[in-house]
């Protein structure tokens, strides 16, 4: 019998993969570095690569691509 596969985005691969094998506490303290993230001394490509990876742990605080544009814009 032929299982159905289901395609994933690379996003939406590392989500899940990260709920299944991080500790709740491992993403508290993910989520709280996202919270505390600022622009800083970054250039703006490391700062989007890091925003984007961080948000993966508080996908409540950026639940559109709007909000993730505009805490960019913003400069978080």
């Amino acid at each position: 019998m032929r299982h159905a596969t289901k395609t994933l985005t690379w996003s939406d691969f590392k989500l899940e993969f990260e709920n299944q094998f991080y500790s709740r506490y491992h993403c508290k303290v993910k989520e709280q570095e996202f919270l505390a993230l600022r622009q800083g001394e970054m250039i703006m490509l490391e700062n989007e690569r890091r925003f984007h990876d961080l948000s993966l742990f508080a996908p409540h605080y950026v639940p559109t691509k709007e909000h993730i544009i505009e805490k960019l814009r913003d400069g978080f």
